[in-house]
């Protein structure tokens, strides 16, 4: 997501109902899903076919905890994310990571780092995950025009996202954070309501921009409310369309002010110490 990063566009919703399988043999582009919202979307017979030849060796498994590419590596590919899902994040000076987006099947990795000689985010898996790897010198003239359109969608995108989570209020952020997730489930054929998450708690907070114990006490005012369900790492959204109207009520506790008043007072945006062990980074709410 950027709520969710390079999340499934109105032009790229799959035609088909997407299981969490590949429909076809690893790295055929024609039998894909995603094929109209990926870079050989407008390519078709043996100009599809050379494509397909150029990438179909690359595509692989990237297993839950696998890091894709590393901040500071030279971009020399993009990557179609077919399953499965992946994190963005940025390493900061103390040994910390802030995550900064979310992606899911249908995205194209690196295009929101736009002509830039280096990756200025680490990308890892989520879960199991497959993608097709694309080659720059893939990319001839013929894509050209396709690939300017997906940066585009891209990064106005992300600058909506960016946008929304830096005005809005801690409560608002989370429920647009549900919103969007049930959006991005419905476009890739699964309940809009059952939400499956595959990212820890901990790295949505930190993506919110909140303390743990700030979206932990948000969830649970929307449990009591009667607007949505947790269990775990699932959310059932009970009131669907409450949840919407509520996103836009003025007299939303925590509305207005009050995000810039917690950026004003000094509250650190929550990060991920590398350090810990593995059982304190998965603490579920």
């Amino acid at each position: 997501m950027t709520a969710a990063g390079d999340r499934v566009s109105d032009s790229a919703r799959p035609p088909a109902r997407y299981t969490g399988q590949v429909t076809t043999a690893h790295g055929k582009c024609g039998a894909c899903i995603f094929k109209p919202g990926c870079l050989p979307a407008d390519l078709e017979g043996t100009r599809l076919s050379s494509f397909e030849h150029q990438i179909w060796r690359y595509s692989r498994p990237v297993k839950a905890g696998q890091i894709l590419v590393h901040q500071g590596d030279v971009i020399d590919s993009l990557y179609a994310l077919r399953v499965g899902s992946l994190k963005a994040y940025i390493d900061e000076a103390d040994g910390t990571e802030r995550v900064m987006a979310f992606r899911f099947p249908g995205a194209i990795i690196g295009l929101a780092e736009p002509y830039q000689k280096q990756w200025s985010r680490s990308f890892a898996a989520l879960e199991d995950s497959w993608l097709c790897r694309i080659p720059l010198n893939a990319i001839n003239d013929a894509l050209q025009r396709q690939l300017i359109r997906l940066m585009s969608d891209c990064l106005r995108r992300e600058y909506e996202s960016h946008l929304t989570l830096a005005l809005n209020s801690g409560s608002r952020r989370v429920i647009s954070f549900l919103l969007e997730l049930s959006a991005i489930f419905r476009a890739l054929g699964q309940s809009p309501v059952h939400l499956r998450l595959p990212m820890i708690y901990l790295d949505t907070a930190s993506y919110l921009g909140m303390r743990h114990e700030s979206l932990s006490r948000t969830l649970s005012q929307l449990q009591r409310q009667g607007l949505i369900r947790k269990s775990g790492k699932e959310i059932h959204i009970d009131d669907l369309p409450g949840l919407e109207r509520l996103k836009n009520d003025d007299d939303l506790p925590g509305s207005g002010n009050a995000c810039r008043v917690e950026r004003a007072a000094g509250a650190r945006l929550p990060t991920i110490d590398k350090q810990q062990p593995d059982t304190k980074r998965r603490h579920l709410l």
